[in-house]
């Protein structure tokens, strides 16, 4: 498969390193509305830079859409029109109307389409998910899940994510706190109940230069899931540097698993009295990022593998997130964001 980059800022390079380092694929190029960041970008990489997205479908069996928010329903509906299958970025579009479109058009059409929920396919996400399914904690009771950086407190300088473009999906809680969403669905295998929640949003950081803030950066939702436990969530992009990373604690009824990023690739379970440390070994194939959570790299490499092996074989794996499964981390989005006050 030949895959193309629409993006060529952070998260579409990290794509493109994947994509270098996988197996029955082959980086095409990168395409960007901002030509010099494309050709700066594809420069490093030994690839074209093309100068339409047209250019790029043309080129390209597969693409992977990292734009702005904002572009991924126009990308995504231009490359589906063209037969090619899709990777589509976080979070799916800027409204649930434009996540509808994507998904009944995915599924009139017969190419494959994923959602960029790499977080999924860290090692600790998925032990804790067969933990969950062969009741090693008994019963699900609450589970706590939080993602937490520094970056509105680093980041002095106003940028797309902090306008109202994208329609908050920008914000802690659709840039972060939307993976939490899909996480929550993949774990438990069930649906967030949005009548049982209640959302707080806050703007730590109003401020950047001359420019208002528009977007939270701060987010707490409590609610429950569909299948009975309850969950807390925190997404926040202001936290003190001792506090960032990913966690969280899921309580049964016959034990407890606890995940801190900052220790490693490490589950706490408990099932008794005494607590049995799980390391969760990865092969570190692409290299993280400074602060970056454990396996972060390696994540998109496993999501862009399982991409292509469905792609190959027309089918799509039990653990790939994909147009539905965007859709309904939009609904949910969506609702959240309605509740807080911001659309």
């Amino acid at each position: 498969m030949r895959v193309g980059i629409v993006g060529a800022g952070n998260i579409g390079r990290i794509h493109a390193e994947a994509v270098l380092a996988g197996t029955d694929v082959s980086l095409a190029g990168v395409y960007d509305v901002d030509a010099r960041k494309a050709l700066s970008m594809a420069s490093s990489l030994g690839v074209p830079a093309f100068t339409s997205a047209d250019e790029l479908y043309e080129a390209s069996t597969g693409v992977v859409v990292a734009a702005p928010n904002r572009f991924h329903a126009d990308y995504a509906l231009e490359a589906l029109d063209r037969g090619r299958s899709l990777l589509c970025e976080k979070p799916m579009a800027v409204s649930l109307a434009q996540a509808a479109d994507m998904r009944v058009r995915a599924a009139e059409s017969s190419v494959i389409c994923a959602m960029g929920f790499n977080y999924r396919h860290l090692g600790v996400v998925r032990e804790a998910r067969r933990r969950i399914a062969d009741r090693t904690l008994g019963r699900p009771l609450h589970v706590d899940i939080a993602f937490k950086r520094q970056s509105a407190l680093t980041r002095t300088h106003f940028t797309w994510r902090d306008s109202v473009d994208e329609r908050c999906t920008s914000g802690a809680l659709g840039d972060l706190g939307v993976h939490l969403i899909d996480l929550l669905h993949f774990l438990f295998d069930t649906r967030i109940d949005l009548t049982s929640c209640q959302v707080g949003l806050q703007t730590k950081v109003p401020r950047k230069g001359d420019m208002e803030v528009m977007v939270d950066d701060h987010s707490f939702v409590s609610g429950r899931l569909e299948s009975g436990p309850s969950f807390t969530l925190t997404a926040s992009k202001a936290s003190r540097p001792e506090d960032t990373g990913f966690t969280f604690t899921l309580t049964g009824s016959g034990g407890d698993l606890v995940h801190d990023s900052q220790d490693g690739p490490v589950l706490h379970l408990r099932t008794g009295v005494e607590w049995e440390q799980i390391k969760v070994l990865g092969q570190g194939r692409l290299e993280d990022p400074p602060g970056e959570v454990p396996g972060w790299a390696d994540s998109f490499l496993d999501q862009l593998q399982a991409w292509a092996g469905a792609v190959r074989a027309s089918g799509r794996p039990e653990d790939m997130a994909d147009f539905d499964s965007g859709y309904d981390a939009q609904r949910v989005l969506e609702e959240l964001l309605r509740l807080g006050g911001r659309v």
